[in-house]
């Protein structure tokens, strides 16, 4: 990874130097090019009207040499004169004499001679001389070669920085991988470490968070296994040692027997429930929760569940307070799910909630807060241990288990409310806890449903 970034840092530095190198030395040459032909034009300036005045005096260019070299001397500058036909007549070289004019030539800066009457009689040119030329080419040169040495230095120091910026970018990704590694062999406790706010910080930061949130399905799921293994092994265990008393003869009387299969039956009882817990975690789990809606009241549905879990209460001595109002609004529930779900807290409530408590059901109709409408609430509220702070935000976790001990002696999965929490978001609403913590305070659960 490292390499590769490396090369193509140095492939870019390399193509972006020569680019610059290229295009300073090309504006630097055409620059000095256009100073050259604006300080011969400048110098000559006049050379054009003692020209044109020699023209109108003699009416030819004959003679007209002296003055070409007297010229060339005044302004430093090869000087050559060619007629109205392109026929050079006149010259600082005399080699160029009766040549016709031609770029092949390279005889310099071009000037009209215009005559009188506006006519052009010749032109003269305006050239470097030899020393002057070799002294253009070594500027060039010098130019270059600075170009160069400047190129290098900057190209050596893009290079050092792009070794430490590949490095840097490499080493977490490489850290990255190695975690990646590790985890894949199940160690979820692998983290990385990062600096600063840019992307690959945030992709260290998302991985950390992945790691995490890898750890925890591991633990879930060893939770899950030691949760349902336990809960499986107590009813198997029960309805074995019967069996076993029944084919040894140890039961054998009609009443021993009774007892045994009546042991038996809440024994397999308590297995369905805990499947069809399962496969209802896994159906929430997927989305795929069918609902059968109807129109109904929360006042009819709280009636009929408090009915089926008023024994349940009595037997402990627990009051059971039902404040929901008859005029509340009908809602499109499906009965047996949302049954299921107020069944479920007042179960729970029950549970917890020492002989001698209360608990009382309550429903109402509020404005959602962020002006989405009305909603209808139920809430469940009872007088027991309440829940410790530290629990309250996981309660609704999948086979999350505040105190074990109590929850395995009460036969619970951690699964009932995960349950309630699936089925009334799969209805568009959404179930909320509140407990202080303190014994006696209690807990209070809420629903809310929306109207629409």
């Amino acid at each position: 990874m490292a390499r590769r970034l490396l090369l193509s840092y140095l492939a870019l530095i390399a193509l972006t130097v020569a680019a610059m190198a290229f295009i300073i030395y090309a504006a630097t040459a055409q620059t000095f090019s256009h100073y050259l032909s604006d300080q011969a034009a400048a110098h000559s300036e006049m050379l054009p009207v003692m020209l044109a005045g020699y023209q109108s005096r003699y009416g030819s260019w004959d003679g007209v040499q002296p003055n070409i070299d007297e010229a060339s001397v005044l302004i430093g500058a090869q000087v050559t004169l060619a007629d109205a036909q392109g026929r050079i007549v006149a010259a600082t070289r005399r080699d160029l004499v009766g040549q016709m004019e031609s770029s092949d030539l390279a005889l310099g800066l071009p000037i009209s001679v215009v005559g009188s009457g506006g006519k052009i009689v010749g032109t003269v040119y305006v050239g470097r001389s030899l020393a002057q030329q070799r002294a253009d080419a070594a500027f060039l040169s010098n130019v270059t070669l600075e170009l160069a040495s400047a190129g290098l230095i900057v190209g050596l120091l893009a290079a050092g920085l792009g070794v430490v910026l590949a490095r840097s970018t490499s080493r977490p990704l490489g850290e990255m991988g190695r975690a990646a590694g590790r985890m894949s062999q199940g160690d979820y406790a692998v983290r990385v470490s990062f600096k600063g706010q840019d992307e690959v910080a945030a992709l260290a930061r998302a991985f950390n968070q992945m790691a995490e949130g890898m750890a925890g399905v591991e633990r879930l799921r060893q939770e899950l296994v030691a949760n349902v293994s336990h809960d499986l092994r107590t009813p198997l265990t029960v309805i074995n040692g019967y069996l076993e008393g029944l084919r040894s003869g140890l039961i054998a009387d009609r009443q021993s027997a009774e007892m045994a299969f009546e042991a038996m039956h809440a024994e397999v009882t308590r297995l369905l429930r805990l499947v069809d817990d399962l496969r209802q975690v896994t159906v929430l789990d997927a989305g795929m929760l069918p609902l059968e809606r109807k129109s109904s009241t929360v006042a009819d549905l709280t009636f009929s569940v408090l009915d089926r879990i008023g024994p349940l209460a009595a037997a402990k001595g627990i009051v059971l307070a039902n404040e929901v109002s008859t005029h509340l609004p009908a809602l499109s529930l499906d009965w047996e799910r949302m049954g299921q779900v107020i069944f479920n807290l007042l179960e729970n409530a029950v549970r917890y909630t020492a002989p001698g408590g209360t608990i009382t059901v309550r429903a109402g109709r509020a404005e959602y807060p962020n002006g989405r409408g009305e909603h209808l609430w139920l809430a469940v509220q009872d007088t027991g241990e309440g829940i410790p702070p530290e629990h309250l935000p996981h309660i609704f976790d999948r086979f999350y288990r505040g105190d074990r001990s109590r929850s395995k002696a009460g036969g619970g999965a951690g699964l009932g409310l995960a349950i309630v929490q699936g089925i009334v978001e799969a209805h568009g609403g959404q179930v909320t806890a509140e407990s202080e913590g303190i014994a006696g305070r209690g807990s209070t659960f809420t629903i809310h449903l929306p109207l629409a």
